[in-house]
């Protein structure tokens, strides 16, 4: 379902909404370049021995981290209070664990996250059913945590479902490593910033060893910066860095009170031959900025941060804005063409779509000649984009808005249905990223135009039905959803193209599914079928034909 993009602190612990009412935002300006866009949907059927308080497996303190224990909350279940960092009423899916603190008052606390656990958490108790002592969402290097000598905790790792995946992970309980002196650019104001030219390149080097968070944003940082003598449009790169830089930042600040910043239009992981990040900043004005790196278990130490300049507006895609526009084919059926909007820049506000209001300071343009009266615009990210389309009739001197598609979340396809079009007359519309920009994922995507109501972009055959299957797709009205349980109480919601739900029932499964019976609500056209088992949400596509 979609949820409405939330403002973000720059800590951890960041305040939330629940996910019925709300489209999901990052945790924070910090962006961890690995990250999956996967959503679990499984069965939770065989929780782990330490799947609540009572049962906590013990650990012991360690020297360092070299051998950490391996834990896994893959069909971990909750049992737990709210976490004050997180959504209240979460289904948080955790695992527990407990130490003795010794003759210790300080411990340091490391969560690594798997490739496969894509939102990941702790927090610290003094007891089961306890006062919470401290609470970190993702975090990226050991926290340091005071203790009372010959206490035990408890530590409950978890994931929230509603933002990524769980998995396996490592889990570290040490004493705090003894580390040298920071370096030079650890605090922000003992940086100086150096000229950037329009059309040069300004190249540093420099480590995040032994960094600390001097500036209170969350993060060991080291720092650097440069100064614009004119509107320019930057890039930050970090081509050259090896091993290349897992963890950065989204945020320049225009000081160093860290209260004030701009944020990247777009990243790229193309640009640079060795895998590297690109960060674009449009239309900076004149004046001094300051980029922060993070020194996290995900980075080397050594880096190397490369700073372009070019003319303000000269460094966009050629299809920024709507003169720009390529030209697409329309066809009978789809055929899908791969795009990207790294480093666009906003050309209108983002419209109003379903309820929906994201952000389009990424926004392409492109067009077609109508070749029906009624076209489907099929849209499907290849990544974790939150794919929004919106059409134009006129010339791009008087554009009026007629239609738009934006119904499902980050990395679901989405198709924009157009009625009433004029054969043979040319239309422009837009795509762009819902989410701002404190998201994961590169902005790519395909695109295909077809003629009639539903593009099929996206929607993959099965090899076999799993929970969640809706077939006939497409159909004439009438499917059948495969729910994976015996017998079970199933709520079902409906969604139309504009985000009406057309149909909202409670229904009885039978044999694992449940059949349902067009009763002339269903229009042809594209929908959303909102699947909720009790244990999990799953979102569908269905055409109707």
């Amino acid at each position: 379902m979609k949820q409405l993009v939330f403002a973000i602190t720059m800590f951890l612990c960041t305040t939330q909404v629940t996910v019925a009412q709300t489209k999901r935002h990052a945790r924070s300006p910090f962006i961890h370049s690995s990250a999956s866009t996967q959503r679990f949907g499984g069965e939770r059927g065989n929780a782990p021995a330490n799947d609540d308080c009572a049962n906590a497996q013990a650990i012991a303190i360690a020297i360092d981290c070299a051998s950490p224990i391996a834990g896994d909350n893959s069909e971990a279940t909750n049992d737990g209070p709210d976490a004050t960092c997180d959504d209240p009423g979460a289904g948080l899916l955790d695992v527990w664990y407990t130490f003795n603190s010794g003759a210790e008052d300080t411990v340091a606390i490391s969560l690594v996250p798997s490739v496969q656990m894509t939102d990941w958490a702790f927090v610290v108790y003094d007891g089961c059913g306890g006062t919470e002592i401290a609470c970190r969402i993702t975090p990226a290097t050991p926290v340091d945590l005071e203790v009372a000598p010959g206490t035990d905790y408890w530590i409950r790792v978890y994931s929230n479902p509603n933002y990524g995946d769980p998995g396996p992970f490592a889990l570290c309980v040490s004493t705090p490593t003894a580390t040298g002196p920071p370096p030079a650019n650890d605090n922000c104001t003992d940086v100086v910033p150096q000229a950037l030219g329009i059309g040069s390149t300004l190249t540093v080097t420099g480590t995040t060893l032994n960094a600390v968070d001097n500036d209170g944003v969350g993060y060991p940082m080291v720092w650097e910066t440069f100064t614009l003598g004119s509107c320019a449009d930057v890039k930050i790169s970090f081509c050259g860095t090896a091993p290349k830089i897992q963890d950065f930042w989204l945020l320049l600040y225009t000081s160093c009170s860290v209260d004030a910043f701009v944020t990247a239009g777009s990243y790229d992981s193309t640009a640079c031959v060795d895998g590297n990040f690109t960060l674009c900043y449009s239309n900076l004005a004149a004046g001094s900025y300051y980029y922060p790196i993070p020194a996290t278990l995900g980075n080397p130490d050594a880096y190397t941060m490369n700073v372009s300049a070019t003319d303000c507006g000269s460094d966009g895609p050629v299809n920024d804005d709507c003169e720009g526009a390529i030209p697409l084919t329309a066809s009978a059926t789809c055929e899908p063409t791969s795009f990207s909007d790294r480093c666009a820049t906003e050309s209108l506000p983002a419209v109003n779509c379903g309820g929906f209001t994201g952000n389009a300071s990424d926004d392409v343009w492109y067009s077609f000649v109508a070749t029906a009266t009624e076209m489907t615009i099929g849209g499907a990210p290849l990544g974790s984009m939150d794919i929004a389309l919106e059409l134009f009739s006129g010339g791009c001197g008087s554009l009026t808005s007629i239609a738009c598609g934006d119904v499902n979340g980050s990395g679901a396809p989405d198709d924009m249905i157009a009625s009433d079009l004029t054969i043979g007359s040319t239309y422009f519309f837009r795509v762009y990223d819902f989410r701002t920009q404190f998201a994961y994922g590169d902005p790519t995507y395909e695109l295909c135009i077809v003629e009639g109501p539903g593009s099929g972009l996206g929607l993959e055959e099965p090899n076999e039905v799993s929970p969640g299957t809706i077939y006939p797709n497409p159909t004439q009205g009438d499917f059948t959803i495969q729910v994976g349980h015996e017998a079970a109480l199933i709520d079902i919601d409906v969604i139309d193209a504009t985000g009406r739900t057309v149909i909202a029932q409670q229904r009885q499964a039978s044999n694992g599914v449940v059949s349902m019976l067009d009763n002339g609500s269903l229009n042809p056209g594209l929908y959303v079928v909102h699947i909720n088992d009790g244990a999990t949400v799953r979102s569908e596509r269905l055409i109707v034909r």
